[in-house]
């Protein structure tokens, strides 16, 4: 509710109006939710675990766009779009950890918003929220160096580090994975100095 500023009331109606369209689905680590090449129809909203959002460039490399976590809609929402029309997705969603939660088909998700003004609403925050998050990731990808931009990604997502692969971090943040293990071996050792040097 705080991520994207709706109240609780409208939180708890929209909770109640997508449960009737909800179904509920288990994913295994690594199992993707969203294949690139495939139309979306489906938004993954996610009770437990880790789910990743990317594309894979034209040299067929990986990049990492985002990561979805428990309370959020694992969702590539210009995918949807196009998939109204059949055009297929250009990003992936895997599971990053073992995953529960429900889906939801966009057509209905649709279906419903268009009946009721609280689920415009939610929906537009989201999509706002989307969208600051994109511009976000867009600066510090083009402004920052590596280690802010490891800085940066601890603080969007504190404690994530522990529960997903270095690997992972590494695409998310346009590094080897290599270079990743020297980023943390090196902000290790300055937050060593620093504790021997306040006592």
């Amino acid at each position: 509710m705080k991520r994207i500023n709706v109240s609780e009331e409208s939180y708890t109606n929209v909770t109640n109006l997508l449960a009737t369209i909800a179904e509920p689905f288990h994913a295994r680590k690594g199992e993707f939710l969203q294949h690139a090449g495939v139309p979306a129809t489906q938004v993954h909203w996610l009770a437990s675990g880790v789910a990743r959002s990317g594309f894979f460039n034209r040299d067929g490399v990986e990049m990492t766009l985002r990561f979805f976590r428990e309370g959020e809609s694992a969702t590539t929402l210009t995918d949807l779009i196009t998939g109204e029309s059949g055009q297929a997705a250009v990003q992936f969603l895997v599971a990053e950890t073992t995953i529960h939660g429900f889906t939801l088909d966009w057509a209905q998700s649709c279906a419903l918003r268009a009946q009721h003004e609280v689920l415009q609403h939610y929906h537009l925050q989201a999509a706002m929220h989307g969208l600051q998050s994109l511009a976000q990731r867009a600066y510090s990808n083009g402004e920052t160096s590596a280690q802010e931009r490891l800085a940066a990604f601890r603080e969007e997502y504190p404690g994530l580090e522990a529960r997903i692969s270095q690997r992972a971090i590494a695409s998310y943040l346009g590094i080897t994975p290599q270079y990743m293990s020297r980023l943390r071996r090196e902000a290790e050792a300055a937050e060593a100095a620093e504790g021997a040097t306040r006592e």
